[in-house]
C-alpha cells in the first residue's frame, strides 16, 4: 500500500474549522536547550564552553555570548572565548532576582544568542535561603514546597523552556539515597541508587538534553592518566540518546544539534488560559447578576410584545416561550442556564419580530420602505426627521 504524504492543503480542508486549533507539527522551538550536571572537577564548564563556541560558529552569531556566572570561573575560559574571536559578557550572582532580569534582558533585547548558567545549583540554594529568610525560619515546612515549586517553576523553568535563544545550563551532581531491609541482618540500610542535578527535582530534565560529567584517573605505573566522560542521560532528538563520549567537544554533541535547529518554523502554538476553569465565588456572584439581566430582557420583551393582562396576551406570551425554551414555565426557564438564556433572547426578539410581520404585514412593509428611505436619504447626506 502506498503512502501519500499530506499536503498542506489536505490538511486545512480535513481538519476545516479546526485548522485554527491544530496546526502541522513543525519546528516552532529550534533552539538548543541543554544541561550539564557533575560533581565538582568533572568538567562542566569546560565542555558548556566548547558547546556554546561551536554552536555560535555553526549559527554563524555575530553577538557576544552572556554567562551567568556564580563561581566566579568565567576568567579561567577567557583564553578559550579569546582563541576562538567571541567576545564572553559576564554577570556574577547567585540570586534568582539577578537570572531573571538576566534572562529577561535576553529575550527583549536580543544581546545574544547563547546564554551560559553555570551553576544552576547556586541559584536554587540562594533561593531557598531567602524564602527562609523571608519566613524567619531555619528549616523548611511541608507546605513551603508549595511556594517554592512553583514560584522557581514560573520564574525559571518555564522561561527557560520557551525563551526564544540557545541555553547551556550546568548543575552541581549529588546522590540519591534510597532504603531497604538488608536479608542477611534484617535492618533497614540506606543506599546510594543514584545521582542527580542539586536543584528544583525536575529542573534537570526540562532541558532537551541532559548531560551527565564525570571524572576519571588512570595510573599506570608511574604515569596518572586523567579524562572526563560525558554520558547523554537524555537528548530527545534521539541521535545521540544513551552515548558516552571521552573528554567531550562540540562535533560529539553536533548530531542532535542538527537535529534540532532543522526546519525552523516562526509560528507559534496558541495556548487558551486555563484560570477561567476556576471558579471563584465572585465569578458566581457575577454569573447570578448577567443571569438575572437576561431573565429581566426576556421578560420586558415579552410584555413590550403583549402587554395586557388579557387571556389573549397571556397566551401569545406562553407560546412564544414554548416555542424558544420548550416549556411554558417561568420557573423552569429561570433554571436554564446564562448560555443558553442569552441564545434563547435574541431567537425570541426575531420571533417576535416575525409574528407581527405575519399578523400584520402591511404595516411591517411600511417599516421596511421607511427603514430603506432613511438609510437612502442618509447616503444622500440629507436629515430626516
Amino acid at each position: 500500500m502506498q503512502t501519500k504524504t499530506m499536503t498542506k492543503t489536505a490538511i486545512k480542508q480535513k481538519t476545516g474549522n479546526f485548522g485554527n486549533f491544530f496546526m502541522e507539527v513543525s519546528n516552532t522551538k529550534p533552539y538548543f536547550k541543554a544541561a550539564f550536571e557533575g560533581f565538582a572537577g568533572s568538567g562542566k564548564t569546560y565542555t558548556s564552553a566548547l558547546v556554546a563556541i561551536g554552536l555560535h560558529q555553526k549559527i554563524k552569531s555575530k553577538k557576544p555570548i552572556v554567562m551567568f556566572d556564580t563561581e566566579k570561573a568565567a576568567k579561567f575560559l577567557k583564553r578559550v572565548f579569546k582563541e576562538a574571536g567571541i567576545e564572553l559578557l559576564v554577570k556574577e550572582s547567585r540570586t534568582l532576582a539577578d537570572l531573571k532580569e538576566s534572562m529577561r534582558i535576553m529575550r527583549e533585547q536580543q544581546i545574544s544568542d547563547i546564554f551560559i548558567i553555570d551553576s544552576i545549583s547556586h541559584v536554587w540554594e540562594d533561593t531557598v535561603e531567602a524564602y527562609k529568610r523571608k519566613m524567619n525560619r531555619n528549616h523548611l515546612q511541608f507546605q513551603d514546597w508549595g511556594v517554592l515549586k512553583p514560584m522557581w517553576k514560573s520564574e525559571f523553568s518555564d522561561p527557560l523552556v520557551r525563551d526564544p535563544y540557545h541555553i547551556i545550563m550546568c548543575g552541581r551532581a549529588g546522590y540519591e539515597y534510597e532504603n531497604e531491609i538488608n536479608s542477611d541482618t534484617g535492618k533497614r540500610e540506606i543506599y546510594k541508587s543514584g545521582v542527580k542535578m542539586k536543584v528544583e527535582g525536575e529542573t534537570a530534565y526540562e532541558p532537551d538534553i541532559l548531560v551527565l560529567m564525570e571524572r576519571f584517573e588512570e595510573i599506570l605505573g608511574k604515569d596518572k592518566k586523567v579524562y572526563r566522560q560525558a554520558t547523554v542521560v537524555k537528548d530527545r532528538s534521539t541521535q545521540i540518546d544513551g552515548m558516552t563520549f571521552i573528554n567531550p567537544s562540540f562535533e560529539n554533541f553536533e548530531p542532535a544539534i542538527d537535529d534540532m535547529l532543522a526546519d525552523p518554523d516562526a509560528r507559534e502554538m496558541q495556548e487558551t488560559d486555563s484560570s477561567g476553569l476556576f471558579k471563584t465565588e465572585e465569578d458566581k456572584r457575577e454569573y447570578i447578576r448577567n443571569k438575572e439581566i437576561v431573565l429581566e430582557k426576556i421578560s420586558n420583551e415579552l410584555v413590550k410584545a403583549w402587554p395586557s393582562t388579557g387571556a389573549a396576551d397571556k397566551k401569545s406570551r406562553i407560546e412564544i416561550s414554548e416555542k424558544i425554551f420548550n416549556t411554558n414555565s417561568w420557573e423552569e426557564i429561570k433554571r436554564k442556564g446564562l448560555d443558553e438564556l442569552e441564545a434563547g433572547l435574541e431567537a425570541l426578539k426575531i420571533a417576535i419580530q416575525d409574528y407581527f410581520a405575519e399578523q400584520f404585514p402591511d404595516k411591517a412593509e411600511e417599516k421596511k420602505t421607511a427603514t430603506k428611505k432613511t438609510v437612502k436619504t442618509r447616503k444622500e447626506g440629507k436629515d430626516v426627521k
